[in-house]
């Protein structure tokens, strides 16, 4: 019988394998090592373009705030402005009041009655005056209540003053002025 030894040409073989083994290994690992890296290239690409994109996202937000401050601040002026034409309209308005006021109150005198003093504060009409006589007095008032826009006339006071022609009477009174 004839004996053959295999075990040289086995050994070989096996370190032979083991070198293809290692050497895919290593390949892999590299593939892979270089995977990871050109992965992690390219995300920290896409963070860098996100980065920039969020910062000139914020760039716009803060010149919108200062825009939107600014409408505000118009928003503001414009009310401002409203209101005051308001008071001015309501002034003009009330220039008119004046005026008819006193065309009901020359309408509603007696002859015989003179105005001294005539004083409107807010929806009040002070007077004073003086009358030939208390009945003069009397019909001033109700000519008053007749009249459309005064009401509540108030006899305050009657007195009577010693004149060089006479006796005459100094009186005050007050009446409200309704809606003109």
């Amino acid at each position: 019988m004839i004996h053959m030894n295999l075990l040289p040409w086995r050994s070989v073989l096996k370190k032979r394998r083991k070198k293809q083994n290692i050497t895919t290994i290593l390949g892999v690992v590299g593939f892979a090592g270089c995977l990871v890296v050109f992965v992690t290239l390219g995300l920290g690409i896409n963070i860098a373009k996100e980065k920039s994109a969020v910062q000139y996202l914020n760039k716009k937000i803060s010149s919108l705030d200062k825009h939107l401050l600014e409408i505000e601040g118009l928003e503001i002026k414009k009310i401002e402005l409203i209101a005051k034409i308001n008071v001015l309209q309501k002034l003009q308005i009330r220039r008119a009041d004046t005026a008819k006021i006193f065309d009901e109150l020359v309408a509603a005198i007696p002859t015989d009655i003179t105005l001294l003093n005539v004083r409107r504060t807010s929806e009040r009409v002070a007077i004073t005056g003086f009358a030939n006589s208390n009945s003069d007095v009397s019909q001033f008032m109700k000519n008053i209540e007749r009249s459309v826009i005064l009401n509540n006339a108030r006899l305050l006071e009657i007195e009577q003053k010693t004149l060089d022609s006479g006796v005459i009477n100094q009186f005050y009174m007050d009446f409200e002025v309704g809606s003109i």
